[in-house]
């Protein structure tokens, strides 16, 4: 990785070295000194391809949004209820954001600064996961809610919830819970009485079938 001329090759190594000392540790945790320790490069190589660790760590989730695609792709794709099909979304989601929390934060902060090659990927990735979302969606209430619905607003609705409960979450909540807890309140509505219920005592939510992480 010697010599001053930047190569895809040497930035992809860095991503990828990144991504796992992210998601080791959180984020203010985390040093440069970490990632190019061990990637056995200096500190100097990190910054001629990233300015500073926010980018970086910015990058990173960017990068890895294709396997997210890919995963939602797989989870929308599934021949389930809608219920099921949006708590395993919603579980796949708050699973990759879980110990990025930092992530929404520096969001909107740094998102104004990408270069624009890196702000259109992520544009795009982004687009493509609302869009294969918002197409199930239709796909399921369309024939009993057809013209009342406008599909990517809901879609970004659900993204907001998850955000929040990433976000907001206490230490001693599990994954499960409040994949159940986001789903139910986006299909039945706070005010209604499910909703209610599912606000007051997530835990207490049906399950789904097959085993959840805490």
């Amino acid at each position: 990785m010697r010599g001053r001329k930047k190569s895809e090759e040497t930035r992809l190594a860095i991503l990828d070295c990144a991504t796992a000392v992210f998601s080791e540790r959180p984020y203010h945790e985390v040093l440069t000194d970490d990632i190019s320790g061990r990637l056995k490069v200096g500190k100097g190589t990190l910054y001629r391809y990233f300015r500073s660790k926010e980018e970086l760590y910015f990058a990173t989730i960017v990068h890895g949004l294709q396997g997210m695609n890919e995963a939602i792709a797989d989870v929308v794709h599934q021949d389930l209820p809608l219920d099921r099909i949006i708590e395993t979304l919603v579980r796949t989601l708050i699973d990759y954001f879980w110990e990025r929390r930092d992530f929404f934060v520096l969001l909107h902060r740094h998102e104004p600064n990408l270069d624009p090659g890196e702000r259109a990927e992520w544009q795009k990735r982004r687009e493509e996961a609302v869009d294969l979302i918002a197409r199930r969606l239709a796909k399921e209430t369309g024939r009993r809610a057809s013209g009342r619905i406008n599909y990517r607003l809901a879609v970004e609705m659900l993204f907001g919830m998850i955000r929040t409960v990433c976000l907001y979450r206490d230490e001693s909540d599990r994954r499960d819970d409040l994949a159940r807890l986001v789903t139910r309140v986006f299909l039945t509505g706070v005010g209604s009485p499910d909703g209610l219920a599912t606000l007051r005592h997530p835990s207490a939510t049906p399950r789904a079938t097959g085993n959840g992480r805490g």
